[in-house]
């Protein structure tokens, strides 16, 4: 990433404490970030939440290296705080009366979030069990900790002294760490769980994939693909009412509550788009037409260093191309689920996706396919949508503490950057980035894409 630099010039807000005295101020920027556009995003939000508007840009971002400020002490110090902190802002600031000068000083918000308050309201609504199961009623009385990922040959296959690592982007960590993820050790009991079923239903539902490696059948696409439906769901369901729970009873500031506005409606339609998908899925198990999923699977003989289940809605593809607008609230979205899977020789990653969603999803899976005709390494980029798209995941301690300070420094990083909601996603997220890290070698593809089941050497495809 680069150190961009640039100046606004700003007007104290009426709920800026400096409002009777100043009357403007230059406010001087270092952001560490890929793009211009995305510096200057960050920077407004920062500077909005200070209570400051916007007037005019003095000067527009520009790169910059550390030696540009060599001889400038103030600027040097900010350049060096932004490296650590991947940002800094300071103002020079000028009273009412024209007569006096302020500066430079950092900027201060009027307000504080209490990250304790915070936690406690994201681990109220999250400990709310619940059974997502369509047939669901009063009967469903004890609510277990399911997990999401398979655990008895997944888990269980990667944990080292019954734990195992996770890229952590709770709100505990993000304060503690400025905004950045970090990789943390966890109990392999906790890891991927979520109370979204009630005991006979999880049991009942998911035996075929909890206890059986996959074959695959279609009912054991189908039920992989489900389960990762059903937590994505759980979880946005939680966020959004964390996010309501903030606007009701947070700090009154406008730059705050317009945030966490546009953040809830993200979300909601987050969650209208998941109902639907989750209904369509609910109608196929009821009808046993599992047949309706269609999917591309790579399988692998050796053993695998990551667990995970996830999905999203491509936005683009491997070659960097536009498949759907996200930003589109009054569109439909077209979502993929992807996960691992243990086979009876080896493990497998598996993409599913629903028929009524394969317009989107054939051309995002065709992408990848012309990729590897070009020379790319299907490896390479299978761990790049990982680390990119997926939070619910579980690492090989082994592997994690025997990477290089550098690959660590990557994975981190790339998690931070796609999990950060004040960067735009960069159209090509899923081209480059992340090589030469993951050790798999996937031998084989099977996949029912043209809904007659075949098999083919990965080398072929």
């Amino acid at each position: 990433m680069s150190t961009y630099f640039f100046i606004f010039k700003v007007a104290p807000t009426e709920e800026n404490e400096q409002y009777d005295m100043i009357e403007g101020a230059l406010v001087y920027c270092w952001v560490v970030e890929d793009n211009p556009e995305d510096a200057f995003s960050k920077a407004s939000f920062y500077v909005s939440r200070y209570d400051w508007i916007i007037k005019e840009i003095d000067s527009y971002p520009i790169e910059t290296i550390r030696e540009d400020f060599i001889e400038k002490d103030l600027g040097l110090q900010y350049y060096d705080k932004a490296q650590e902190d991947g940002i800094s802002i300071v103002f020079l600031a000028w009273s009412r009366d024209g007569k006096t000068m302020s500066g430079p000083k950092e900027l201060k918000p009027s307000y504080s979030i209490d990250i304790n308050t915070f936690l406690k309201i994201w681990k109220k609504y999250k400990n709310l069990g619940r059974c997502l199961h369509y047939d669901s009623d009063r009967r469903c009385k004890e609510i277990v900790n399911a997990h999401s990922i398979q655990r008895e040959r997944s888990l269980s296959a990667i944990q080292y002294d019954g734990h195992v690592y996770r890229i952590s982007a709770d709100f505990g960590t993000l304060n503690k760490n400025k905004g950045k993820l970090s990789c943390q050790k966890v109990g392999v009991n906790k890891a991927s769980t979520f109370l979204g079923f009630c005991k006979k239903h999880d049991n009942d539902l998911f035996e075929k994939i909890d206890n059986h490696p996959l074959i695959p059948t279609d009912e054991q696409i189908f039920l992989y693909g489900y389960r990762s439906l059903c937590r994505e769901l759980f979880v946005k369901e939680n966020a959004l009412n964390t996010i309501e729970d903030q606007l009701n009873n947070g700090p009154n500031q406008k730059a705050l509550k317009e945030f966490l506005s546009n953040w809830k409606q993200a979300t909601a339609f987050g969650l209208e788009n998941l109902r639907r998908h989750k209904y369509r899925y609910d109608e196929s198990l009821k009808k046993k037409h599992y047949q309706n999923i269609e999917y591309v699977l790579f399988t692998s003989t050796q053993k695998t260093f990551i667990a995970f289940s996830g999905l999203f809605y491509p936005d683009f593809d491997f070659m960097g191309r536009n498949l759907q607008d996200l930003g589109d609230h009054k569109t439909e979205l077209e979502l993929i689920t992807f996960c691992s899977a243990p086979m009876t020789s080896g493990w497998s990653f598996l993409f599913s996706w629903h028929v009524s969603n394969s317009k989107v999803c054939v051309d995002f899976m065709r992408s990848l396919a012309t990729m590897i005709g070009e020379g790319r390494k299907l490896e390479d980029m299978l761990f790049r949508l990982v680390i990119s798209n997926c939070e619910n995941h579980a690492i090989s301690p082994q592997w994690w503490e025997g990477l290089s300070d550098i690959h660590q420094k990557d994975i981190i990083e790339r998690a931070s950057k796609m999990a950060d909601v004040l960067v735009s996603t960069q159209q090509s997220y899923l081209t480059e980035g992340l090589e030469g890290i993951a050790d798999w070698k996937v031998d084989s593809v099977i996949s029912n894409m043209e809904r007659e089941p075949n098999k083919a050497n990965v080398a072929d495809s």
